[in-house]
């Protein structure tokens, strides 16, 4: 991210910019894919200050990759106390109400789904070091509880940011497509690092909450849906749609439709065989 001069628009004790502006250095590679997948951060204090609101948007809240976006965008605070809250004219008014002992508030959207753990930590951070008041993104504000309180005229502002940062507004289906392909590949990311072998990555689709022993190997053309396990040893060649299934131990399918079942240890199945709701 190039650097660029901060756009500042500065009121008594408040300042209001566009986060994506910022330079806060190397980004850390995302760790938000499912809670199973996040690895444990040493930000206590987050935990223990941080009241995280997500703000239902009105339109667009689809399923991506296995996951609805608010769910997506809930697991970037899934470490804090959390809020669902409708959307409204006045947003600020809405969470000024809240009663809370948490001294941070951080309100995001849930058409903003390629938020992550990494960003939101490193936004909090930020926002903490530079003793800031309000920080408006370019979708969300985060506030301190006491300033919010204690400030009735809050000044609101609409920023715009690069349209391919972790607060990208899925509001269009071009925003929805990119986003949709950006969490795929985190999720076939995190596979790779844990062992799976994946050939021919752009036409390989895991959802979220897919789990994949390490070994596997996966050939190009396979779609891994709903909550399905694939196990040691198994290789999963082209042509294979898999739902809500466990594929057993040194299995090999090949251009196989498996939904609701389970494939034994050892079994090979090849070329058109459907298997629903069965053990074989």
């Amino acid at each position: 991210m190039d650097n660029k001069d901060l756009d500042i628009e500065v009121l008594e004790n408040q300042i209001s910019f566009d986060f994506d502006s910022l330079d806060l250095g190397e980004k850390e590679e995302s760790i938000s894919i499912t809670e199973t997948l996040i690895k444990p951060q040493n930000h206590e204090w987050i935990k223990d200050e941080v009241l995280f609101v997500v703000v239902k948007a009105e339109k667009y809240n689809m399923n991506l990759c296995g996951k609805m976006m608010l769910e997506w965008v809930k697991l970037a605070g899934s470490n804090c106390e959390q809020m669902i809250l409708d959307d409204c004219n006045d947003i600020i008014e809405r969470v000024r109400s809240i009663n809370t002992d948490k001294k941070i508030i951080a309100v995001f959207y849930s058409d903003t789904p390629l938020l992550d753990k990494s960003q939101f930590v490193r936004i909090v951070e930020y926002f903490a070091a530079k003793s800031i008041n309000f920080l408006f993104l370019n979708r969300g504000f985060i506030v301190k509880n006491d300033f919010l309180k204690y400030n009735p005229n809050i000044a609101q502002s609409t920023m715009s940011g690069d349209e391919k940062t972790n607060l990208l507004v899925c509001d269009n289906s071009q925003n929805i497509s990119f986003a949709s392909e950006q969490l795929y590949n985190r999720i076939k990311d995190y596979h790779i690092k844990n062992g799976v072998v994946i050939y021919g990555k752009n036409t390989v689709f895991i959802d979220a909450d897919v789990e994949i022993d390490a070994g596997v190997v996966i050939y190009p053309n396979n779609i891994i849906q709903g909550e399905s396990i694939i196990s040691s040893g198994t290789t999963l060649e082209s042509g294979n749609i898999i739902k809500n299934s466990i594929i057993s131990n040194n299995c090999h399918l090949c251009g196989c439709y498996v939904e609701d079942s389970k494939i034994l240890d050892n079994v090979n199945l090849e070329y058109g065989n459907r298997v629903i709701k069965e053990v074989r």
